[in-house]
């Protein structure tokens, strides 16, 4: 492998979308990554993306947390 990308290296990044496929953000360099034998999506090759079903991407925003008063005893 050269340090340098070749001709070939580069005409794949020519027709990729420049959206990420998974959380549709400008990410051009997405790409699928196998990790521990799991297929993840990054942005660039080690940002995971927030929508990789992968790792239990949210589809509904998180809950709000719910704070009970505390009783103080006489």
């Amino acid at each position: 492998m050269s340090l340098y990308p070749s001709v070939l290296d580069l005409s794949d990044a020519i027709d990729r979308p420049a959206s990420c496929p998974g959380c549709r953000t400008h990410a051009p360099r997405w790409a699928w990554v196998r990790i521990d034998g799991l297929r993840v999506l990054t942005h660039d090759g080690d940002v995971i993306c927030p929508a990789d079903r992968t790792f239990g991407a949210r589809t509904a925003p998180a809950p709000l947390a719910v704070i009970e008063p505390l009783e103080v005893a006489a």
